[in-house]
This record gives C-alpha cells, structure tokens and sequence, in this order.
C-alpha cells in the first residue's frame, strides 16, 4: 500500500464537525462484527474519504492497519499518526488512488457516496482494492427521506440544486455553503452496488440494539416489528448501511 502523508493543509477538521468520532467507529465495528466473522485484529482496513481522520483514529486498535485516504490532507493526521502506530494516512482523489488490486480486506466508506463527483467510480474503486472476499462497510443518506441531513432542512433537497441554494442563501446563508451532497435512492444504490454480495445492515442492527440490554424505549419498541418488515421498509431510512463482499471467483 503507497501510504505517503503529504503536507498539511491549514484546516484541522472538516465543516460539518468532528464530535462522536469514537462513537461512529464503535459502530461501524459493532456492524462488521454482528454481520460478518473477520477477525478484524489480522485484517487491513483502509478509510475512504476520512476527512480529518477521528474515525480512522479510533478503528485503529481493532485492525491490524488502518490507512485514511482523502483528497485534502488535515492537520490532525499527524496528531493521530504519532498516538497510533498502525496507522496511516494518503492524500489521494478516489480518481488516483494508489493502492493495489485486491489489497485491502476491509473498506470503510462511511458517508462518502454523496460527496464525490461519480459515486460508481467509488464503487468500482472498492471493487478493484478489494481482496476477493473483503468486505466494506458502505453508509449514506437516502434522498427519499424528507430531512436533509446535512443543513437539516425539510425537502430541501428535493427541488433543484440552484433553487435550494437560493432559498438558503436567502434565509440561512450559513447553511448555503455545506449544501454539497447529492444523496440518491436505496434501489439506485443497490444498481450501483450489483458487482458486490450487498446485505442490508440496517434492519439487523436495528433488532441487535432493540434486544441489548438496557436498551432505550425508543429502540425496545422495535422489539416486536418483524425484521421482514424492517427489510421491506429499508427503501424510507434516513440512511443506508451496506455490508458488501466483493465475490470470489470460482
């Protein structure tokens, strides 16, 4: 893996925050452990679009390796590289990046398919680093759902980009400038992931807190819903999670 740090760019975390990184890792770990059998602690696991690196940071001491890739590099991957010594980061576009056919056992692209300019070219990006059998960890909103999750607008989302972008900068120019995610529908998705074995991680995750114990009310009531149900109501989440294996060839 070519993992060179490049020099840093002024910004030390990205505009739309960098709170409850360790808690957005812890999940990610807790989704590949309920859904796959790796034993994360052999395997290498390079970050996608990791932004200023907090989740990379915290995934570290449950992989063997972890490398951050994004296009701008941050000041804060010196401060985790020095505190983790399985960790790594490259400043790298998905359209150049340099890491080896069938390379990597895990992918983490977590909140990365709507920022980019040709989701399929992250996918098949991942297709290509993928060992046979490796597995990534795909999240990201879904368009369908009626709240933007980035400026946290109703319906924004839904008229055109130029209009939005008036209206915001009308009413709430602060929120004009993060406007930058093209989110798009869970079938859209599942076409672009159809190179892949794709489950569905989210109705499983649902029924694993719901039964934890002490689990809040509001998750406790799901206890009942069947998980076909949850299934076939997938396609109305706020936000998609994939557990994808890239298939061995036979």
């Amino acid at each position: 893996m070519n993992t060179t740090l490049k020099s840093l760019a002024p910004a030390a975390d990205p505009h739309w925050g960098a709170e409850h990184r360790d808690r957005k890792a812890a999940q990610i770990i807790e989704c590949l452990e309920l859904l796959t059998d790796l034993d994360l602690a052999t395997l290498d696991c390079v970050d996608i679009g990791c932004g200023s690196g907090g989740i990379s940071y915290h995934l570290a001491p449950a992989f063997r390796s972890v490398t951050g890739v994004d296009p701008e590099p941050w000041q804060r991957w010196q401060e985790f590289t020095d505190k983790r010594s399985n960790l790594s980061f490259v400043e790298s576009s998905i359209e150049s990046l340099g890491i080896d056919d069938d390379s990597v056992d895990v992918v983490i692209c977590n909140q990365v398919y709507e920022h980019v300019p040709s989701p399929t070219q992250l996918i098949a990006q991942i297709h290509r680093i993928l060992k046979p059998g490796g597995v990534c960890y795909f999240a990201g909103p879904n368009l369908l759902y009626p709240i933007e999750p980035h400026v946290h607008w109703p319906f924004i989302h839904w008229i055109p980009r130029r209009w939005a972008l008036s209206i915001l900068e009308r009413f709430a120019p602060d929120k004009a400038g993060i406007l930058d995610a093209y989110s798009t529908t869970y079938w859209q998705l599942r076409r672009w992931l159809s190179a892949f074995e794709v489950r569905d991680a989210m109705p499983d995750l649902v029924k694993h807190r719901a039964r934890s114990p002490g689990a809040a009310a509001t998750w406790r009531v799901f206890r009942a819903v069947p998980t076909g149900l949850l299934r076939l109501l997938g396609f109305l989440s706020p936000g998609f999670i994939f557990v994808i294996t890239k298939p061995v060839k036979r």
